[in-house]
């Protein structure tokens, strides 16, 4: 409950951080919809060669360009990430971030970032293989898998958009920073994630009834502001996650962190257990 409670105030103090620039709450917007956009553009010559070959050369085709389409997808979301930590640092340095001056920061990281995307699927592939073919180990040893790398590689977004290190470096430094902390990294994402449904809650909900009713027109505008409300949610929890890594990468460094954020809860994210 205390990892729980300390989640609940670093959220706090980054919404408080990030209510200075809401802007930057569209970055994953944007960067949500190009993703997606990219992925079904880069994945569209496999599912034309899988509808015109045999079927074991449509299979391939499918599947490489899938592996493609997520390395792209991967890209274009982390780059939104990069530009919320960047603007996050701005204004932490006593700075007035916009879009902008933000993007312009995470550009100059465009390939690094792509490194990481590589990185990201490959891993993300790798696990899916081994919980497809060792059954029920698999599936364990593909979730502590994904648990490890997703706390581990914590800070490695700021650290490519400040020390502008390769994926597999940026990596083995964030693995460094937070060592012996997966409880309250996993802390922190888990409490993040339950405020996001929380928030998404009465979308389901509203949407849900207006959907019951039967009336096309009703139906339609219960779809329409579910997912609007949901993907506003979305949006918001990964500009708040993107702030924290920010403040957590620069409290780890030594650098300013906005007062927001207390100290003895940042501290707890490096303590030896």
């Amino acid at each position: 409950m205390n990892r729980l409670s300390n989640a609940w105030r670093l959220s706090k103090a980054s919404w408080q951080v990030l209510s200075h620039d809401r802007e930057l709450v569209l970055v994953p917007i944007v960067a949500g919809i190009v993703a997606v956009v990219a992925f079904l553009v880069v994945l569209s010559p496999g599912a034309l060669l899988g509808g015109t070959g045999d079927d074991s050369s449509g299979s391939w085709a499918l599947y490489v360009f899938g592996a493609l389409g997520l390395v792209a997808a991967t890209w274009v979301f982390a780059i939104g990430q990069a530009t919320v930590v960047a603007g996050a640092a701005q204004r932490m340095d006593g700075g007035d971030p916009t879009v902008g001056s933000a993007f312009a920061v995470a550009r100059t990281r465009t390939g690094r970032i792509l490194e990481w995307a590589v990185l990201a699927t490959v891993v993300a592939i790798v696990l899916d293989i081994i919980e497809e073919r060792l059954g029920l180990l698999g599936r364990i040893v593909s979730w502590l898998g994904s648990v490890a790398f997703s706390v581990l590689s914590f800070l490695a977004l700021p650290v490519i958009v400040f020390e502008n290190l390769g994926a597999i470096d940026a990596f083995k430094r964030s693995s460094q920073l937070l060592k012996a902390t997966w409880g309250e990294q996993v802390a922190f994402s888990f409490g993040l994630g339950l405020l996001g449904f929380l928030l998404a809650l009465p979308a389901f909900l509203i949407g849900g009834l207006l959907v019951a009713t039967g009336m096309v027109v009703l139906q339609a505008v219960g779809i329409i502001a579910a997912v609007a409300w949901i993907a506003l949610v979305m949006a918001t929890t990964s500009a708040l996650s993107a702030v924290f890594k920010a403040a957590l990468y620069r409290y780890a460094v030594g650098a300013p962190v906005d007062p927001a954020f207390s100290t003895t809860d940042l501290s707890g994210a490096f303590q030896h257990r």
